[in-house]
């Protein structure tokens, strides 16, 4: 029982293993916008100071 244990952490490791490596794939289509949108230059307070 205990060579049943290290092959049960190894299994498990590699399955971790493929799924960080599918998870860190690069997408496909990266499409850039042609617009840029500013919907407000104040905060809720009304102040356009970085702190507020």
């Amino acid at each position: 029982m205990t060579a049943f244990v290290p092959r049960i952490s190894a299994a498990l490791m590699a399955l971790v293993v493929v799924a960080l490596l599918l998870g860190a794939a690069k997408p496909a289509n990266v499409v850039s916008p042609d617009k840029l949108v500013i919907l407000s230059t104040v905060d809720v307070k009304g102040k356009t100071s970085p702190c507020g």
